[in-house]
């Protein structure tokens, strides 16, 4: 009998997640559709009486979260990052071991690693409160996991359409780490996530966007997810 209930009493102290909000679902659908994909990618950084930099890389997102970046642009050719479940790999050309890295490394400007790879919001928050402002919903969002770069979201919405709007990103101490604003367009009748621009409270006059050039639909290989075979080959 106490085996028994020390068995219960482990279940019931079990984290339940709840359901995907459906605000979170549609975020996910705007920017990959639910589907594996390759996203090409731009990293634009602008900041005042400075060349703008710029950073090329090809996301590749499984419906499952794991996630790989490889980047494109020639200044940095060969480095790879690697994203699965909460750890993170860097890869760099002729290196014969991978780093591990956190995701908060930052790749160029205000955007770090988790900002690019991460994708899946629907998997990794869930939605502890919404509060109605005007014709706008604010969402409170918490991590599902403690190793995600940003523990709580506040996220803004159209409320009729559901459109991310805006968001605020916190750190595991409460400190506001960055804000982003959503870019959306319009596509043969359907609206989907064209980037976001990122910026924080300490360079306030820089300007970081991420752009989504291209999401295509793929097949992606469970090797290409493993550090054995990115350190010997690419996709």
């Amino acid at each position: 009998m106490r085996k028994f209930i020390g068995l219960l009493f482990v279940i019931l102290m079990l984290p339940v997640w709840a359901d995907p909000a459906p605000e979170l679902i549609y975020l996910d659908s705007m920017r990959t559709g639910g589907e594996s994909v390759k996203v090409t990618t731009r990293i634009i950084v602008d900041e005042p009486g400075e060349p703008t930099r710029e950073s090329v890389l090809d996301v590749y997102a499984h419906q499952d979260g794991r996630s790989l970046a490889v980047y494109r642009n020639d200044r940095e050719a060969g480095q790879k990052v690697l994203m699965v479940d909460d750890q993170f790999w860097l890869f760099m050309p002729d290196s014969k071991r991978a780093l591990r890295i956190t995701p908060m490394q930052k790749l160029l400007g205000d955007a770090s690693v988790g900002d690019v790879a991460s994708l899946a919001w629907a998997e990794d928050y869930e939605v502890v409160e919404r509060t109605q402002q005007d014709d706008r919903t604010l969402l409170y969002l918490n991590a599902r996991r403690r190793g995600l770069s940003y523990q709580q979201i506040e996220l803004t919405v159209e409320s009729e359409t559901q459109h991310p709007i805006e968001a605020d990103f916190y750190l595991k101490s409460g400190k506001l780490a960055k804000q982003a604003k959503f870019e959306l367009v319009e596509t043969d009748g359907e609206w989907v996530m064209r980037g976001l621009s990122l910026s924080d409270q300490v360079q306030s006059q820089r300007t970081t966007r991420i752009v989504y050039d291209a999401i295509e639909p793929m097949n992606l290989l469970d090797k290409w997810f493993t550090p054995a075979y990115l350190l010997r080959s690419t996709p």
